[in-house]
């Protein structure tokens, strides 16, 4: 029995590997019964399997079920705003859940099953598609990761309408770090030829939401934030960076910012590459991406 339409709803998923049409199904459900946001804690370690063995094929793995479920929801509809949040990375608690303890929780399946420290305050707001009884288990709110991670990790960008490709770009670096995130955002003076540049978002605003979408995504972390004045940022500033999550559309250029960093007595990045997400809902090698300028040019026709 689908819930009826919330303004927030949580679902819960255990992923297939790959995602299985009823999952897709059950995605779509939940973006129809929500009127504005939908947050998805999903079960991330059973989809990566002891066939692979390679951490980058873990690294691959993780970023290609989010990128998926990011795809079924936004070529489903772009009205309600999604995350997708792996929960047994993320370090949450019960005391991170209470955000939450009035919003409806809908499991997928008869084989769901929520942490053993789901507050229990919640769980008579938990819905079930089949209407039935779920166990709890004990689960780690902070599992090993299955890829290879960092203490420190960089990422950058403009970040400017929060969309489908920025998630996936943070949601990874999140993933990969373990003591701090160094994000750079793009200052407003980089962002001078920007096309439709008076809907640019200001600084602060694109600063206030990659910090509160980093907090949801990873507990227990440091978030460092900083402006980008020049190609560089912070990484020729900072040593103890020690990876650089990048996608396929900068990586050819990343390179440059190591040669930087040797020529000033620093270590390597590691680069760590990520997949893009298309409108049409379909992951590529073309790294085809929702486009903040797309959204800019959106919103100037409107008016």
């Amino acid at each position: 029995m689908d819930p009826a339409p919330r303004h927030n709803l949580l679902l819960w998923l255990h992923l297939a590997s790959p995602l299985a049409a009823t999952d897709a199904d059950t995605l779509r459900m939940a973006v129809d019964c929500t009127t504005e946001e939908l947050t998805v804690f999903i079960a991330l370690k059973d989809t990566i399997t002891s066939e692979e063995e390679s951490t980058s094929d873990g690294w691959s793995h993780m970023q290609r079920r989010i990128a998926e479920l990011y795809a079924v929801s936004a070529s489903h509809s772009q009205k309600v705003s999604v995350d997708i949040v792996p929960l047994n990375f993320c370090a949450y608690s019960a005391d991170d859940m209470l955000p939450y303890k009035h919003n409806a929780t809908l499991l997928q399946s008869p084989d769901s099953m929520l942490p053993e420290w789901w507050p229990s305050e919640m769980h008579t707001n938990v819905k079930s598609r089949y209407q039935q009884e779920y166990p709890l288990v004990g689960q780690s709110t902070r599992t090993p990761t299955p890829w290879k991670s960092f203490a420190h990790v960089a990422v950058g960008g403009t970040f400017d309408h929060l969309h489908v490709g920025h998630k996936i770009l943070l949601t990874a670096t999140a993933l990969a770090a373990t003591k701090r995130i160094v994000c750079g955002i793009s200052a407003e003076a980089l962002l001078e030829n920007k096309q439709h540049k008076e809907y640019l978002e200001s600084y602060r605003t694109r600063e206030l939401n990659v910090l509160l979408f980093l907090r949801k995504i990873r507990k227990n972390i440091i978030v460092e934030l900083v402006p980008i004045v020049d190609r560089y940022g912070p990484t020729i500033t900072d040593s103890t960076i020690g990876a650089l999550v990048v996608s396929q559309e900068t990586l050819p250029g990343s390179d440059a910012l190591n040669v930087r960093r040797e020529e000033l007595g620093m270590p390597p990045m590691h680069l760590l590459p990520i997949d893009l997400v298309a409108v049409s809902g379909q992951t590529t090698e073309n790294d085809l991406k929702i486009s903040s300028t797309a959204i800019r040019a959106a919103l100037a026709e409107r008016q």
